[in-house]
């Protein structure tokens, strides 16, 4: 009998060292949930997925799945989508949703001053006509366009003087215009997205009347004009922009307006908070209720998000953000914030604590509705950066 016990107290103490020693199990995690993937009967709205306080086990196993009819719009205002060369699946996610958008503006090109007079636009190799054919086919029902991104590029303090304040500035400016009109008709691109005001400096008010000859001459051949504008953020350059845009939105297309990176790893926080948003609206409206001037904003969503730690962080894309949800306890949900509008979580994972900001279905659904209450459009930051299932939403 003695015999007996003897060996039951050591089995039990040989499994208690065996509980003790081996490492925790991935049941306190969510490594374990699989993703389902590919289309679905039924959109995010009406799987009920689109809510406050989303469980990360639902974002991991549902994040690659999407409505099988990719061609139906949820939101009827414009929609402009950005694509980098850097980030591929952007260029799947502008022919696979291609329906959902207006715009798709590749960020292709730069122009420089090669001497007086004489532009050349660099980032031609980039062009996949291919590519282009496929986006315009598959988005024909939404007339969508595609316009590529211009950005001035190493300019020397010398080029810009003469661009906008030598005698010879118009002769400088037309030159350019030509040049762009020409590789338009030549790469046959619908127009272009110019980024302008973060490259110029102090001669920001001298570009209102480029940029009205500019949009001028493109309209003229049957080109668009859309203008990368900045944010509001309190700057003593804030009370000229929204004057200028006023001079400004009856000469282009629409103003993609930068409405994120808000915060950063030395000012950590939301990516970009709703009241912010609509105070980025509000200021260019400047208290006007013209239909005109709302349906040329574009207020700008980002599809990235940032992932802070002790140390700064930096930004992550969607298959960074599905990673470290892979760390979140088990049942853990994102946190939502009533004022900014956003969603955010906090992890431990093997490098250390994280604070994660990034775009949620229910954030991005409440900056879809501000949009359609002030009658502005979308233009997102970027197509591969975000998750399938977003596209849903538009």
């Amino acid at each position: 009998m003695k015999c007996t016990i003897t060996v039951v107290l050591l089995s039990i103490l040989f499994n208690l060292c065996l509980t003790t020693l081996s490492p925790p199990s991935d049941k306190k995690t969510q490594k374990n949930v699989k993703p389902q993937e590919g289309a679905r009967k039924n959109n995010v709205l009406d799987r009920k997925l689109v809510v406050e306080n989303a469980y990360v086990k639902d974002i991991l196993k549902y994040h690659a799945t999407y409505h099988q009819d990719v061609s139906f719009r949820n939101f009827k205002n414009p929609v402009l989508g950005y694509v980098t060369p850097w980030n591929s699946k952007g260029y799947d996610v502008a022919k696979t949703w291609a329906p959902k958008f207006n715009y798709i503006c590749p960020v292709w090109l730069q122009v420089k001053r090669q001497s007086p007079s004489v532009y050349i636009i660099s980032g031609l190799h980039d062009v996949d006509h291919a590519w282009m054919k496929s986006v315009r086919q598959k988005g024909s029902q939404s007339n969508l366009k595609i316009l590529p991104r211009l950005l001035f590029e190493n300019w020397q303090p010398s080029d810009l003087k003469a661009f906008f304040m030598e005698p010879t500035a118009n002769v400088e400016q037309e030159a350019l215009i030509n040049e762009v009109k020409k590789a338009c008709k030549q790469w046959k691109f619908d127009g272009i997205v110019l980024e302008l005001f973060s490259q110029i400096g102090k001669y920001i008010e001298k570009s209102v009347k480029f940029i009205q000859k500019f949009g001028l001459s493109m309209d003229d051949n049957d080109f668009k004009l859309i203008l990368v504008y900045p944010p509001f953020r309190g700057y003593p350059s804030d009370d000229f922009l929204v004057q200028a845009f006023n001079e400004i939105y009856p000469y282009v297309e629409a103003v993609s307006v930068m409405t994120y990176d808000f915060s950063n790893p030395q000012k950590p926080g939301p990516n970009a908070p709703l009241n912010w948003i609509r105070l980025c609206v509000e200021k260019l409206m400047n208290n006007e209720d013209s239909t005109e001037k709302k349906s040329k904003i574009l207020l700008g969503l980002n599809f990235y998000g940032n992932a802070y730690t002790v140390n700064g962080g930096g930004p992550i894309v969607g298959t960074e953000y599905i990673e470290l949800l892979k760390n979140a306890k088990n049942n853990q949900a994102l946190t939502y914030n009533n004022k900014t509008g956003e969603n955010y979580i906090e992890i431990r994972t093997p490098q250390g604590a994280k604070k994660i900001f990034y775009p949620s279905l229910y954030s991005i659904h409440k900056r879809l509705e501000l949009a359609h209450m002030y009658g502005t459009g979308i233009a997102i930051w970027e197509l591969g950066q975000g998750l399938d299932y977003f596209y849903d939403l538009f």
